[in-house]
């Protein structure tokens, strides 16, 4: 069976349900960074949270470069 092609009108709809669905997504991550912000200064653990995802960004960044020096 022969598949039908999108009218430009039914293919911009597509992408305008796409890009609403991307707006959803990212007003949702949006709430969730402010909730847990907000739960850290509830706990009075920002300071703390912070340097520990520093630190484990630096472990990253050694990680990686370790591997890229492997493969080279």
């Amino acid at each position: 069976m022969k598949k039908k092609k999108l009218t430009n009108k039914e293919r911009d709809e597509a992408i305008e349900g796409l890009s609403n669905n991307d707006q959803i997504l990212y007003n949702k991550i949006l709430q969730i960074d402010n909730l847990l912000g907000l739960y850290l200064e509830y706990r009075k653990e920002t300071e703390k949270f912070n340097k520990f995802v520093m630190d484990k960004a630096k472990e990253f960044e050694k990680q990686q470069r370790s591997e890229d020096k492997k493969g080279a």
